[in-house]
């Protein structure tokens, strides 16, 4: 598909000026998507970098607030002895140390062993592909047991690698969940869940679908709060 890709700037409230990456294809609608890397804004091929801006301006507010969340600083995430990370939003820490290539949990400490302790890139990959298996290991009996609560039923659970969602549903009843859930709370795991199980009767996001989704995880607004302040920091141990 053809597409135009740019990068403009665009006044903040507080008087400052950001940067974004603008893309323009063929489509109709413009949408905005605030990632780990900052502002992405896609537009109709068409439409005048002007009404663009005039669009993003009434959106700025918006903007701002959720930009703010992606400035969070964290330290950056190594495969080493004493470094941490979360699994159900309790912290385990590492302990690293050569030999047969193999990770475990223990309480609140995860086993690392790896033949090349060198070999930084490798053992970061063994790790990720690690936590990837764990991470579809849970969230595919917290479907199943989900579904059965509620006498539903899908075809597909996947993982999903994507920047800005943390679910979808498709028509073929396929579900795909973030892998970088598993940091998260159990809670929030299971409203994702639900949030996608109620895509299986709704596939838009209308008052009925909500009502469904408050049928299946009545708290929800408690999980997308903690989603909105914390999500960003889940893409720390990429």
């Amino acid at each position: 598909m053809f597409s135009i890709y740019d990068t403009k700037e665009l006044k903040m409230p507080d008087g400052s000026l950001i940067d974004y990456e603008l893309i323009k294809k063929y489509r109709r609608t413009l949408t905005i998507k605030i990632t780990p890397k900052g502002l992405i804004v896609n537009a109709p091929i068409l439409m005048s970098n002007h009404k663009i801006n005039l669009l993003l301006e009434k959106k700025s507010k918006w903007i701002q607030k959720k930009l703010l969340l992606t400035t969070h600083k964290e330290e950056p995430f190594d495969i080493r002895t004493g470094e941490k990370f979360k699994i159900f939003d309790k912290e385990i820490f590492i302990t690293l140390k050569q030999g047969v290539n193999n990770i475990s949990i223990e309480d609140d400490r995860c086993i690392l062993s790896f033949k090349n302790l060198s070999e930084q890139q490798k053992i970061k990959k063994f790790f990720l592909s690690w936590i990837k298996k764990y991470a579809l290991k849970y969230f595919s009996q917290r479907v199943k047991n989900l579904c059965i609560k509620n006498n539903l039923k899908v075809q597909a659970i996947l993982l999903s690698n994507a920047k800005t969602r943390w679910g979808t549903c498709n028509s073929k009843k396929e579900i795909r969940l973030n892998w970088r859930l598993i940091q998260s709370p159990q809670y929030v795991i299971d409203y994702v869940i639900c949030h996608e199980l109620s895509h299986l009767k709704f596939m838009n996001h209308s008052n009925n679908f909500w009502q469904q989704v408050q049928l299946l995880f009545p708290n929800y607004k408690e999980a997308e709060l903690y989603l909105k302040e914390n999500g960003f920091k889940l893409y720390r141990i990429d």
